[in-house]
């Protein structure tokens, strides 16, 4: 075995990237820029330019992507830090179906509260 193959620690292949992203910070109140350097299926590794103040939980939008991924941070070497995606990268079409169902409940829901409210 060799020193590279025994040291590599990933589950999935990693690709080296060079894309622009953006940390969303929670409640949308802000943001910040950052450049995703590798990119896996399960995680990736950013550089956010020595920005320390990252909460442990945020969302990362990839334009070239096309895509938002909810994280976790795994580890934490200034200015890179490693995510971990709370969801596999590329929802499955069950995925999307199980979120479109949930969210036809709760408008349900919403408009039955509507209702109910306009009809006192």
């Amino acid at each position: 075995m060799s020193t590279t193959a025994a040291t590599e620690r990933r589950a999935t292949q990693r690709s080296r990237t060079f894309w622009k992203g953006t940390v969303l910070f929670p409640g949308g109140l802000r943001s910040t820029e950052c450049t995703v350097r590798n990119f896996t299926t399960k995680g990736a590794r950013l550089d956010c330019g020595g920005v320390n103040d990252l909460p442990d939980h945020f969302q990362l939008k990839i334009p070239q992507k096309g895509e938002t991924f909810d994280c976790t941070v795994v580890w934490r070497r200034l200015p890179d830090i490693g995510v971990a995606f709370v969801e596999a990268a590329g929802l499955g079409a069950d995925s999307l179906v199980d979120k479109l169902k949930t969210l036809e409940r709760q408008n349900r829901r919403l408009m039955r509260r509507l209702n109910e409210q306009s009809s006192d």
